[in-house]
């Protein structure tokens, strides 16, 4: 029994050092496809398969056509760029998640392209309490008297386009907050909700503890990518506004998480 068990031990130290040097020469390489894997590291497909599912899902690579590609290389567009894709599929989940804020509510409004609608679909003279880092939101709702802006503080970064620095998440810490409407960069297979840098991923995860309810509005794209860092799994939404063209592997995903769904 004691055998067994070492050798059961001395086999997941290996494949833990495989996947680190599977990681990294994902990073040496920028890309790769799966045979060149298996001809490096002289293992099977089912075991290459394996590892780059594990790695995949803590965010050191992310699947491409033909192959993977380490996450560290994939460069963050610029706000302005990303916020006119899908345009259209964003402002629709925006404007049916708007249907769960009601009178009196206290609001996180996270950075993003399809959180930044959300206020817009809301009537301006219901009285609420919006805190939020996201600079689109907050010049929106500079001449709405009714709603009490509460302003994250931080640094502009042009990239989401709204306010962070070291302290944000510590200042967001200390409200409580009813309802949390969370932005993402990718969605996992197995559920994780990824962003690209520590202080977007610590600002979010903060938002989603400080939360009653937490609600993920991100379009059908986002479930075919991850990034680097996660914030939280799916199960912790109480619901995830996306759009039809959501494919059955999510679908599925959130079937099994039994997390409820609004498809625009």
């Amino acid at each position: 029994m004691h055998n067994i068990s070492k050798r059961k031990k001395e086999a997941d130290t290996m494949k833990e050092l495989r996947r680190k040097q599977i990681a990294n020469y994902i990073a040496k390489q920028n890309s790769v496809t799966m045979t060149e894997l298996v001809d490096t590291f002289q293992v099977s497909m089912n075991t290459i398969r394996s590892d780059i599912s594990y790695l995949v899902r803590t965010g050191a690579v992310v699947k491409i056509y033909g192959g993977v590609q380490s996450a560290a290389d994939i460069p963050v567009p610029y706000f302005t760029s990303r916020a006119t894709l899908n345009m259209g599929k964003k402002k629709a989940i925006a404007r049916k998640a708007a249907e769960q804020i009601y009178e009196n509510d206290i609001i996180y409004v996270d950075s993003g392209t399809t959180t930044m609608y959300l206020l817009d679909y809301v009537d301006p003279k219901l009285p609420v309490t919006v805190i939020t880092p996201n600079l689109y939101v907050i010049t929106s709702l500079a001449n709405k008297p009714k709603v009490k802006l509460v302003v994250l503080p931080g640094v502009l970064d042009r990239r989401t386009n709204s306010l962070k620095e070291t302290n944000t998440f510590l200042e967001l810490s200390k409200y409580q907050i009813h309802k949390a409407f969370m932005a993402c960069s990718g969605v996992t297979p197995d559920g994780h909700i990824s962003v690209s840098t520590y202080l977007e991923s610590e600002i979010k995860k903060t938002a989603v503890q400080k939360s009653e309810k937490s609600f993920l509005l991100a379009d059908s794209e986002k479930f075919l990518d991850s990034r680097l860092l996660s914030y939280g799994t799916i199960s912790q939404m109480s619901c995830v506004y996306s759009d039809a063209g959501l494919h059955s592997e999510p679908l599925q995903m959130l079937k099994q998480y039994q997390v409820p769904y609004i498809l625009v």
